[in-house]
């Protein structure tokens, strides 16, 4: 994973919710990118996993949120 795309996924999961567990992870994961310069495929795969479930969550969030909208407005 180059530089560019960690920062994006991990500055997207800051400002998500996460749970202790995943803030932990993340965490742990931006010191050692931080450290090493590199993610093992191992903690690329996690990180990756966990931010397309919160953009997964968030677009459904958003879809929902629109929907109601609209349907309140007619």
């Amino acid at each position: 994973m180059d530089k560019e795309r960690f920062k994006c996924i991990v500055s997207a999961l800051k400002r998500s919710e996460l749970t202790s567990i995943e803030r932990n992870f993340v965490q742990r994961v931006n010191e050692y990118f931080e450290k090493n310069s590199m993610l093992t495929e191992q903690q690329e795969s996690i990180l990756e996993g966990i931010y397309r479930e919160k953009v997964r969550w968030m677009k459904k969030g958003v879809q929902g949120e629109g929907a109601y909208t609209v349907k309140n407005t007619i």
